[in-house]
């Protein structure tokens, strides 16, 4: 037998199980180069350009970073966090992981420096005034979203909406929602209320004056493209007309905002800023149906469809006008009666001057100019008398509506189908002629009184919209000073055809 030890029996390894066996990974190259978007989700990347095939399979968004960016070690990447907690080191802009541009982006050097106070303005009208530019649901939207689009589009936009904000918050500087345009501008004139006015005032009107100036030279320039723009300015203009008359009533506080008018007389000027914009939304009608701020076309209830419901007179207090307020009331009863006396008073006058406003008279009919601008006169009065019962009809057919389901009050139930009526239009379908006979002062005969006497008629449809803020508290003044002017004119037969207004504008 052999004292060596087989080779086989040598090479045999020790056959007892180990008492703690180690299940071991399979070794992997680690994806340090993948997407974002698997880096996340923490799975393993293909690192197959521009997409991955994980990102593919679950239709994912997939970004890599840049080939050349330096893949920081897991340990010095710990490092870097600890040393982020570090009080004292300088704050960075935030690390993002973004595709380079193909093009370097172009850095604007204009207008750095943030103007706080038109920024100001421009948070007031998003949070104060938007939303209580219109009553309906759908208008309303068009204020709070698309006109703010609109003007961060077209700068001289911008300058109207700052404008038109900017006399919200002057007229409404005494509500406890709203507060100062500009604190801490200037410490010396921070407790002087009248002086924070006037900077704010004359900073609502350098605004408007270069939206106004932006908007004609785009308004002699108009085309298919543009005109959307140009509607969105004439909207802002026409609310800033409105509201100025509100700033006028600062005068009555010892203020001093009359822009060159007389206290205590009618103030038509905001009548010419109005007029005119009509025309270019008729031109480009086609266009603008298909626009952004087509919804603010749509008046469902302006038409004349009250004709099947004639008026009587006095007219009864319709089963919608229970709970509304008082003027609501009044407004039903004596409207149809007042257009009556308007056209009586017109015929008494053609009689009175022995003209017939059947017959074209040539230049020289009647022997004499005043005559022939008398009788145009009476003609363009008698017109304005035919858009004035329009409205004053529509009110009334609104009136006749059963009480709808909205959510509101009936005050603004009522006010946002009268919108929808579209009787706020109506210095647009008055004439310039007729606007032109309106003069102020006591220079006026009774027929420029009568036109006063008309236009205070239209006022008394204003008073119904005591939930618009351009609106509330206005007209009730402008009223009182037409009748004023009219006491001035000292013709009696004109003072009964002031009684009327006069009632509706009192509370």
């Amino acid at each position: 037998m052999s004292n060596t030890r087989s080779s086989t029996g040598a090479s045999l390894p020790d056959v007892s199980p180990p008492r703690n066996p180690k299940r071991r990974r399979a070794r992997h190259n680690k994806s340090r180069k993948g997407c974002y978007t698997c880096k996340i989700r923490r799975v393993k990347c293909d690192e197959v350009r521009p997409v991955c095939g994980a990102c593919s399979f679950r239709d994912e968004p997939c970004s890599f970073p840049p080939l050349d960016e330096h893949v920081m070690p897991t340990s010095a990447g710990r490092a870097r966090r600890l040393a982020s907690n570090n009080v004292g080191q300088p704050l960075r802009p935030l690390d993002l992981h973004i595709p380079p541009l193909s093009e370097p982006a172009e850095v604007s050097h204009h207008n750095e420096r943030l103007d706080m106070p038109d920024m100001s303005l421009l948070t007031h009208f998003m949070v104060h005034v938007s939303g209580r530019m219109a009553l309906h649901p759908e208008r309303k939207l068009i204020w709070q979203r698309v006109i703010p689009t609109l003007a961060a589009e077209e700068e001289y936009l911008m300058h109207l909406l700052l404008a038109l904000a900017g006399t919200h918050a002057l007229c409404e500087e005494d509500s406890p929602e709203t507060n100062s345009l500009n604190p801490n501008i200037d410490p010396n004139i921070d407790n002087n209320p009248e002086a924070n006015s006037f900077r704010d005032y004359y900073r609502i009107l350098d605004h408007h004056q270069k939206g106004l100036e932006g908007f004609r030279h785009a308004l002699s320039e108009a085309t298919a493209s543009t005109a959307e723009y140009i509607f969105c300015g004439s909207l802002l203009i026409v609310a800033f007309a409105f509201a100025s008359l509100r700033i006028r009533a600062l005068g009555d506080k010892g203020m001093g905002f009359h822009n060159g008018d007389s206290a205590g007389e009618p103030w038509i000027d905001w009548l010419h800023l109005v007029r005119g914009l009509g025309a270019f939304v008729g031109e480009h009608y086609a266009v603008l149906r298909i626009s952004r701020l087509r919804t603010i076309m749509n008046y469902s209830h302006a038409n004349e469809h009250w004709k099947d419901f004639p008026a009587t007179s006095p007219t009864p207090v319709f089963p919608r006008l229970q709970g509304a307020p008082p003027r609501f009331i009044r407004f039903s009863q004596g409207a149809a009666q007042q257009i009556s006396l308007l056209r009586a008073f017109a015929n008494t006058l053609t009689q009175d001057h022995g003209i017939n406003m059947e017959d074209t008279p040539s230049p020289d009919s009647y022997g004499s100019p005043d005559t022939q601008t008398i009788l145009e006169l009476l003609r363009e009065q008698i017109s304005t008398i035919d858009r004035l019962e329009d409205m004053y009809m529509r009110i009334l057919y609104v009136f006749r509506f059963a009480t709808s389901e909205r959510d509101s009050t009936v005050s603004i139930d009522i006010q946002t189908d009268l919108e929808d009526a579209a009787v706020l239009s109506w210095p647009h379908l008055i004439s310039q002629s007729f606007i032109l006979s309106i003069q102020q002062g006591q220079d006026a005969g009774i027929f420029e009184g009568f036109s006063y006497v008309i236009l205070a008629h239209f006022y008394v449809m204003l008073l119904l919209f005591e939930d618009l803020w351009y609106l509330r508290g206005t007209f009730p003044r402008e009223i009182r000073n037409t009748h004023m002017l009219v006491v001035k004119l000292g013709d009696g037969a004109l003072m009964p055809l002031m009684q009327w207004p006069m009632a509706m504008q009192e509370e």
